[in-house]
């Protein structure tokens, strides 16, 4: 699964010190566990009037100055993401890389990072209708992106585009899991951030692992996928794990939604639990 930081401000700032700037940071988490590096491409989205994403399909670990970089353009939402890239079609590995099946996506707006393995690819593809056109890479968190913005062009609401995305998702599983022997369901892991200016909504659905299974890369106890966030003065994070040794961060349900925005010059943030 990759790893990801999603901040939103109540004024243009940057998230360096989570995003780069510590022992537990994002950058920090590229290279943290040996067999578990982060190595298939780093992005950084922002905003700058439009959607702006600076990004890369090469490891994060030896690009860390222009990550660094990256991670200092000031705006009132940043969502940095580093990618360990799953393969769950069997393709060659060359596919899977390149400069389109790195994030964030960007559209419409809006900033995009997902966390975890669509199994249903070609499935959900095959219902994007005018979307399909517009997916460029060969990978699973893309066409998930494309479905979320197919549902937020018909909800017109971001916490009903994700949640809708899981809810087809879930339908289309029913018709299509006997192609899939052994698959207990058609994910592993489906968190997302998506972000607009001024707002952000996260789903956090992370799927417990067994007993035994892995952890957090450099939070031990914490559960690997569980979204962690934190409200700050004037920021609201949510984060892969905790982004840093500070106090403050608290663990999201599974599955839940949150809402968060900023309204004259204030953090708001609500949630609300998804039933299965």
């Amino acid at each position: 699964m990759c790893r990801m930081t999603a901040i939103l401000s109540t004024r243009p700032q940057n998230g360096s010190d989570l995003l780069c700037g510590g022992p537990k940071s994002l950058l920090a988490q590229a290279d943290a566990v040996k067999g578990r590096f982060q190595d298939d491409g780093w992005g950084i989205g922002f905003f700058n009037g439009a959607p702006a994403v600076v990004k890369s399909p090469r490891p994060a670990r030896l690009e860390s100055k222009k990550f660094s970089a990256a991670a200092a353009s000031r705006s009132g939402v940043v969502i940095g993401h580093l990618r360990a890239a799953s393969n769950p079609a069997g393709l060659p590995r060359a596919s899977l890389l390149g400069r389109a099946n790195t994030q964030p996506f960007a559209a419409g707006g809006c900033l995009f990072a997902h966390n975890g393995t669509l199994f249903i690819k070609d499935e959900i593809r095959s219902l994007l209708g005018k979307y399909a056109a517009k997916v460029k890479g060969d990978n699973d968190s893309e066409v998930l992106f494309w479905q979320v913005m197919k549902m937020l062009d018909a909800y017109g609401s971001p916490e009903a585009a994700l949640e809708m995305a899981l809810d087809e998702i879930r339908t289309v599983w029913i018709s299509c899991r006997s192609k899939y022997p052994g698959r207990p369901a058609p994910y592993r892991g489906l968190n997302m951030f998506l972000a607009s200016p001024g707002a952000l909504t996260v789903l956090c659905h992370y799927q417990p692992r067994k007993e035994g299974g892995k952890g957090a890369l450099l939070t031990p106890g914490w559960e690997y996928g569980r979204i962690a966030w934190r409200r700050e003065k004037s920021r609201l994070v949510f984060s892969s794990e905790p982004a840093d040794g500070g106090p403050g961060w608290r663990k999201m349900n599974d599955p839940e939604i949150a809402s968060a925005s900023v309204k004259a010059g204030r953090l708001e943030v609500s949630f609300k639990r998804i039933k299965l």
